[in-house]
């Protein structure tokens, strides 16, 4: 759009010039000739040559045989239209335009008259084009590299924007050469803004953290005393339920901590080279007992997608997806799953015939501890498809749920 903008001020400006000196020209070419018209029109009806003393600013002078100019005369500088001649002469600088008459006895003689203040005017107008053009190019020069420097500026903002977004990652900063602009202003103060919300987000996260940390050991001292209990009293159903629900609760809190520490450290010593396709399809093993029993039909479609990351991270996360399939899936549905490799990036699609979920429960499902009301009547604590994100988000990639066909298909891009 700079460079669209920058094409249509400097034709703007040649244009501006350009008519600056032709009305000027047509200015100057029209009065002359007015000027000269109106002297031949005096000599017709004087019926002589008059006396250049009594007639300041005219310029007579008889032509030779065949209309030739004396030998001593000036050549014509220029001809601006036709039958009008310009020259200057040499002693006293002056300017004058002429035209060549015919007199009664067939005699040549070329009229003219002092055109020097007319000139110039007529130059200063040309000067005056020539600077417009220079100034409109200067000033649409420098508007090309302000809007340059703005654009730059602002997608440098968008950029930082966007990789928070699809990453995650609050430690990003938008990084600006100048501070002294409306731009640099803007950054400082959105930078600001980052720093607010990361030291906000940290201190949710250590809250979590701690609160894991310090229930835990009195959790697994319940827990262990309600073991003893039933193994005392075996037979007791509510001791039963009561061990199910504390082994529910250390659960929670030991996915609590993984998906922190997986955010937190950010730890890539465990990356090595592996084919992904092999760990899907590893991963569908596992869960194919579970699909056979609710006759649920698995198809796969597993291209080779190589890949450098933590083999042990990406098997939990893909088995969270896969077990919410199988689990949220009905009887005699289906599940697909397939790799593919788009634009030197891995795509690995998960798709179920569960129920449909809403556009603002899809926006949710990869929050901590977000249940949507269709599964709460399954048994888990909403940190599976968190773990994804957090597991995703350590091999730099993107996760995103969507309805398909009638049902949910995750989508991972790494």
């Amino acid at each position: 759009m700079a460079l669209l903008f920058t094409v249509l001020c400097g034709a703007v400006a040649m244009s501006l010039g350009y008519f600056i000196n032709y009305f000027a020209k047509g200015h100057f070419v029209q009065s002359t000739q007015a000027v000269i018209d109106s002297e031949i029109k005096y000599l017709d009806a004087l019926g002589a040559i008059p006396d250049k003393k009594h007639n300041p600013g005219r310029l007579y002078v008889l032509l030779g045989p065949h209309g030739k100019l004396p030998e001593n005369f000036p050549q014509p500088a220029k001809f601006f239209t036709e039958g009008l001649l310009v020259f200057q002469l040499s002693e006293t600088r002056q300017r004058y335009a002429a035209r060549i008459h015919t007199l009664k006895e067939h005699h040549k003689l070329l009229v003219g008259v002092d055109i020097t203040a007319m000139a110039e005017n007529f130059d200063f107008m040309q000067g005056i084009g020539v600077a417009s053009i220079v100034f409109v190019m200067v000033v649409v020069f420098v508007s090309f590299v302000i809007s340059v420097f703005v654009v730059d500026g602002t997608n440098k903002i968008a950029e930082t924007a966007q990789k928070i977004i699809h990453t995650g990652d609050l430690s990003r900063r938008i990084e600006m050469k100048f501070r002294w602009d409306d731009l640099g202003n803007l950054a400082n103060v959105l930078n600001a803004l980052l720093d607010r919300v990361e030291e906000l987000m940290r201190g949710v996260r250590e809250v979590s953290d701690n609160i894991a940390h310090d229930l835990r050991t009195p959790l697994t001292r319940m827990r262990s005393h309600i073991e003893h209990l039933q193994k005392l009293q075996p037979e007791n159903p509510g001791i039963t339920k009561l061990l199910q629900e504390a082994d529910q609760i250390l659960n929670t809190f030991a996915a609590l901590l993984r998906i922190s520490r997986i955010e937190t450290e950010q730890q890539r010593s465990q990356f090595t080279a592996l084919a992904l396709d092999q760990l899907l399809f590893d991963v569908l093993e596992f869960y194919e007992p579970l699909a056979e029993e609710k006759n649920i039909q698995l198809s796969r479609h597993l291209q080779p997608t190589p890949i450098h990351g933590d083999r042990d991270l990406l098997f939990q996360a893909f088995a969270n997806v896969l077990d919410n399939a199988v689990k949220y899936t009905p009887a005699g549905g289906w599940i697909n799953i397939s790799a593919t490799r788009r634009d030197e990036r891995n795509v690995i699609s998960i798709e179920n015939s569960a129920e449909p979920f809403t556009l603002s429960e899809l926006d949710k499902l990869f929050q901590r501890f977000y249940r949507a009301d269709k599964s709460r009547s399954q048994p888990g604590s909403g940190l599976g498809l968190s773990l994804v994100a957090a597991v995703v988000s350590l091999h730099s990639g993107q996760v995103k749920a969507e309805s398909y066909k009638g049902g949910l298909r995750i989508i991972t891009i790494l």
